[in-house]
């Protein structure tokens, strides 16, 4: 893999560690509003949480399927794996 190639998985990586931190963030966020009893909320932050994990999951096994090793793959691997 190139310098150049190795760069641009690695911003993917951290983008994806981003969004996959957003997507917790976001079903904390629907437990609060299940404890209120505010259905509504639930639904609504269950499909954008559901959709960010998705989005850093599918990153994931891209930079996996590619032979991509850092340090911080072992983050995102946890932080899709809840």
């Amino acid at each position: 893999m190139t310098q150049h190639e190795t760069s641009k998985c690695e911003k993917l990586l951290y983008e994806a560690i981003k969004i996959a931190e957003q997507s917790r963030e976001e079903f904390e966020f629907i437990r609060q509003c299940f404890k209120n009893d505010d259905m509504y909320g639930c639904e609504r932050n269950q499909r954008k949480s559901d959709r960010h994990w998705g989005h850093a999951e599918g990153i994931f096994y891209v930079l996996k399927e590619l032979g991509f090793e850092h340090r911080d793959m072992k983050r995102l691997q946890k932080l899709i794996k809840w």
